[in-house]
């Protein structure tokens, strides 16, 4: 009874106080949250010059500024140039802020804490902590934050070898700049919902009995205000937010492993009077035609003729750079089917450190003669050269057998004799050659 009566006070007096008297009567500190009373203490110093000592620029920079001083010490700190890989991701994550006007104001006013909570706006659940206690201090919150999006981009195994700069067009919503988030002029209060926005709905679902939701008011589309028709915004068309185009720079590191997310903080939806959302970007690596890719090493599968394997073999191979590697088995070996020879430090560069390799492993299919493909003096010169026995075991011809292809569809697997495919019949017909045995009835 006693927490019903606190919160019709709590209503009331949100009903009494205008938008106004609660800004002079809530002191809301940057990060959300009510603010605590006046303390002697100084605010901590916010630290705001790291990232620009970083990328080398002043704070007063402009954005065409911190992409030029970006790409000139990127190609200067990347990896490939012994660039310490570390560095290179901070200086990569220092260019995502200070790029984007609003993470960049953020950066300014509160350091790296505002630019993950974003600043301002305090939050009504201090009120009722207020009334119903809960510790007696202040409850940290940032703003409501719209949820992240994911996106995939996909790239070659060459691109993940070489690592590149990759530009992907992304669209997201903005709040409009020409009626600043409102939907246009003389708004007023949806009499509906009373500015909520939501309305609750009673529904019968039997007699007597009745349903209670809640979901947007029809009136005002859950924007909670509403205005004349002539005053509607004509750049959004009321509708408080406009699509806007966006060249994301994605720095796609060497050997960054497949389905690796890159997050760009803010760069998802806004609405009004919430944050913007961060986006996500996974990368997909394709299926390459030659190479097989575990870990940071590298696999192909190599057709080589019998006179190969026993002879030597050797090839040119393309590689993800685009060179040509020029491989040879070393004089005197054979290589034997299905064996596979190892190439070291010539696999996929190793993600978060460049300077490492790994391998390339080469699998051997090697390529018999068909059958009576060779002559009979040639069999004959093969058993003078290669090891073996030299005579053949005498055999009576009239008790020899001689072999034949293996066929799968003739295998014999019922263990009473059958055929398989005879086998599947009796599955399908629920025996295995006559009536099932059906269990005794108690």
């Amino acid at each position: 009874m006693k927490i019903c009566q606190n919160f019709q006070t709590i209503f009331k007096y949100f009903n009494r106080c205008s938008q106004a008297d609660l800004e002079v009567s809530l002191e809301v500190s940057p990060f959300g949250g009510m603010g605590e009373e006046e303390s002697s203490n100084s605010p901590a110093e916010v630290d705001n010059k790291g990232l620009y000592d970083l990328i080398g620029i002043p704070p007063q920079s402009t954005t065409d500024d911190v992409k030029k001083a970006f790409r000139k010490k990127a190609v200067k700190e990347h990896p490939d140039k012994g660039g310490d890989p570390e560095k290179f991701k901070k200086l990569t994550e220092a260019y995502e802020i200070l790029s984007n006007p609003e993470k960049k104001d953020l950066y300014d006013r509160y350091g790296m804490e505002g630019v993950k909570n974003g600043g301002g706006g305090g939050d009504m659940g201090d009120i009722f902590s207020q009334f119903f206690g809960g510790g007696g201090g202040r409850r940290e919150q940032g703003p409501k934050k719209m949820k992240a999006k994911m996106r995939e981009q996909q790239v070659t195994l060459e691109e993940v070898f070489e690592g590149k700069m990759i530009h992907l067009n992304h669209k997201r919503k903005r709040v409009c700049d020409g009626c600043e988030g409102k939907g246009g002029a003389n708004a007023k209060q949806c009499t509906a919902c009373k500015g909520r926005g939501m309305v609750q709905k009673l529904q019968m679902i039997g007699p007597g009995m009745y349903s209670q939701s809640t979901g947007p008011c029809t009136d005002c589309g859950g924007d909670g205000t509403i205005f004349p028709e002539k005053d509607r915004c004509k750049k959004c068309k009321g509708n408080k937010v406009m699509d806007q185009e966006k060249v994301i720079e994605i720095p796609l590191e060497r050997g960054v492993p497949d389905e690796h997310d890159y997050q760009f903080y803010g760069e998802s939806d806004e609405m009004p009077g919430v944050m913007a959302g961060d986006l996500y970007v996974r990368i997909k690596i394709k299926k390459h035609d030659v190479y097989e890719r575990k870990g940071a090493d590298l696999y192909i599968n190599k057709k080589i003729t019998l006179v190969e394997a026993l002879t030597g073999t050797q090839f040119t191979l393309k590689f993800l750079d685009g060179t040509n590697l020029h491989i040879s088995t070393k004089p005197g070996e054979i290589i034997s089917p299905a064996q596979i020879k190892t190439l070291k430090k010539k696999g996929m560069p190793c993600y978060k450190d460049a300077m490492s390799e790994g391998d390339l492993h080469i699998r051997f299919e090697v390529e018999f003669p068909l059958s009576g493909q060779l002559k009979s003096e040639q069999i004959e010169q093969l058993k003078k050269v290669l090891p073996g026995p030299k005579q053949q075991q005498k055999l009576d011809a009239k008790k020899t057998l001689y072999l034949e292809e293996y066929d799968e569809a003739h295998v014999n697997s019922n263990p009473e004799g059958g055929k398989k495919d005879e086998e599947d019949d009796d599955d399908e017909r629920g025996g295995h050659g006559g009536q099932r045995v059906q269990c005794a009835q108690q």
